[in-house]
């Protein structure tokens, strides 16, 4: 695409614009000027005489790059930014001969009204605040600020603070860099960083947010209005937007939405609850909790999520609600269960305590059946500063039934009609969720790029089946709270992986159909062979969004080259 040049801009004869180049409104590029491609000249913009420019570089208006100055690629110059070229400047004498060279390198930034004295050089990917005198050079990924300018800390290649010493995480893209006294390095490959790798880093997620949830939480604690109120309302309004539904209630944790919405049901002595032996405990030990009993059903072996057609087998007279889990992000077959609850006018709760965020060609989860249940435990895609919760529902009777127990049943203060709980979110968590929930979706996208990476990685690498096998992904909607692989190899890759600094953790070992309380229920091993097989050979890998393409890879190929020595 040839450049694009105003008809108020002059190009002199000589000068070289590369394609898809922009020259905007009296632009002035002197003679052998040469200027790469995407490149953006805004208005009032002066290039001067054999001035060499970058690919992909941003100059905003009214900025003049004289002789003696070359701009790197992707650099970003702000408005009304000022270069010298000279060091002794007087208007009656000659200095031509004095020129001295400055160099802006790959990816740095420098901020409006910013002044570079000449002779000095910018480096990769530094960052030069508004209005500060630069006089010396710039380290690689420095931030510097202030007349004259100071370094003040360290920046990403993408332009994040980076926070602490040693090994440090971009919070946006998840790369890593080691900081050591006056140098900041990329870690720019798997091959050079060898540093432990968690299976979640909340460090790299709350760090940059913490000014702002400073402040939020100041603000809870000036108002002294520590139990639901203004600040849970707000919060609520935000999250049931967020998520599509149109009414939510915040509780006081996952396990607490679970039990509320079993109340709301009147799930009590004698009821059963059809759900799933493959999960965390809260599932089955809420149903028991108020003398129901859990009615389990395998899970199918692609998704490991409930398997809706034994669900259905399953359903007796005594069936008061069905209680499907979305397990590690991924929803559970939409169309069949929308299906049975319809069918048999059997309430479904929603297990959606690791699933924030997924959505289904019929709706988003939480607004599938009659209740959806969610958990905002620190280590979730959206987690608070401790324990909390959300139920949500499109029924607004249910609403104000859950409402009500919530509180103790209390309606009004003191009057209790209906017999109760203390499931109410504190406000201070309410505020955290609130600063954190506009980040939410671009963390899931995060995740989801670091497990389409996976898959392809591993699908490149050619395991077999009994080897390997990735989350299948049959909804579009899966948010990858976690990235479950199931291997033979399970015990040894996991053990392998920790010694090479790689943490991972397994989601379940023992179904809940074997464990210790529930052997009143009679089941023993073999009840439920999918169940107990996905127990056996699953193991999840670090996905969290600030993981970063280097260290996917990393995990990828220590798994693979582990395997392969098995195949």
């Amino acid at each position: 695409m040839a450049a694009y040049i105003h008809p108020t801009a002059i190009v002199d004869d000589g000068a070289e614009l590369g394609d898809g180049t922009k020259v905007w409104h009296f632009v002035h590029v002197s003679t052998a000027a040469r200027i790469g491609a995407r490149c953006s000249l805004g208005q009032n913009v002066f290039v001067g005489r054999g001035v060499r420019i970058g690919n992909g570089v941003k100059i905003q208006n009214n900025v003049s790059v004289y002789e003696g100055v070359e701009i790197a690629d992707d650099v970003f110059l702000g408005p009304s930014c000022v270069f010298t070229n000279v060091n002794e400047p007087r208007a009656f004498v000659e200095r031509k001969s004095e020129y001295r060279a400055t160099k802006v390198s790959r990816g740095a930034s420098i901020g409006a009204n910013a002044t570079i004295v000449c002779g000095h050089t910018i480096g990769e990917y530094a960052f030069v605040a508004a209005g500060a005198v630069v006089t010396s050079d710039v380290p690689p990924y420095a931030l510097v600020a202030g007349v004259p300018a100071r370094r003040m800390g360290w920046v990403s290649r993408l332009g994040r603070r980076l926070r602490g010493e040693g090994v440090v995480t971009c919070p946006e893209s998840g790369e890593r860099y080691r900081i050591e006294g006056e140098r900041c390095v990329p870690l720019s490959s798997d091959e050079n960083d060898t540093s432990p790798i968690p299976l979640l880093d909340l460090t790299a997620q709350n760090g940059p947010l913490l000014p702002e949830i400073r402040a939020a939480m100041d603000r809870v604690i000036a108002k002294n209005a520590f139990i639901l109120g203004p600040e849970v309302d707000t919060f609520e309004k935000e999250v049931a937007k967020h998520i599509g539904v149109a009414h939510t209630l915040g509780v006081s944790s996952g396990t607490d939405a679970l039990l509320l919405a079993l109340m709301a049901l009147d799930v009590g002595q004698g009821d059963e609850v059809v759900t799933t032996p493959y999960s965390f405990f809260a599932t089955a030990g809420c149903v028991a909790r108020l003398g129901a009993k859990p009615v389990f059903v395998d899970v199918d072996p692609r998704t490991m999520n409930m398997d809706v057609a034994r669900a259905r087998a399953a359903i007796t007279p005594r069936t008061k609600a069905i209680l499907p889990v979305h397990l590690f992000g991924q929803p559970c077959d939409p169309e069949a269960l929308v299906a049975l609850g319809r069918e048999t006018n059997i309430p479904i709760i929603e297990d959606a305590a690791q699933a924030i965020g997924a959505t289904t060609k019929l709706g988003p989860v939480g607004g599938l059946g009659a209740i959806g249940c969610f958990s905002f435990f620190p280590s979730k895609n959206l987690g608070a500063f401790g324990d909390a919760g959300l139920v949500t529902t499109n029924d607004a009777a249910l609403a104000e039934k859950m409402k009500r127990l919530r509180a103790h049943g209390a309606h009004p203060k003191y009057f209790h009609a209906l017999i109760g709980g203390n499931f109410r979110l504190d406000a201070i968590q309410a505020a955290v969720l609130r600063v954190k929930l506009p980040h939410l979706g671009a963390w899931t996208e995060g995740r989801r790029a670091n497990a389409a990476l996976y898959d392809r990685l591993f699908a490149e690498a050619g395991l077999s089946s009994d080897a390997l096998r990735t989350p299948a992904r049959v909804e579009t909607g899966h948010i990858y709270n976690q990235y479950v692989i199931r291997t033979a190899h399970r015990d040894a890759l996991k053990k392998h992986l920790g010694e090479s600094g790689i943490a991972t953790e397994i989601y379940y070992p023992r179904p809940l159909h074997l464990q210790e309380c529930f052997a009143y229920l009679g089941h023993g091993k073999g009840a439920f062979p999918e169940s107990e097989r996905a127990a056996d050979d699953s193991l999840a890998l670090p996905v969290y969004g600030e993981l970063g393409e280097a260290r996917v890879r990393r995990i990828a190929r220590t798994v693979i080259d582990f395997l392969k020595g098995r195949a």
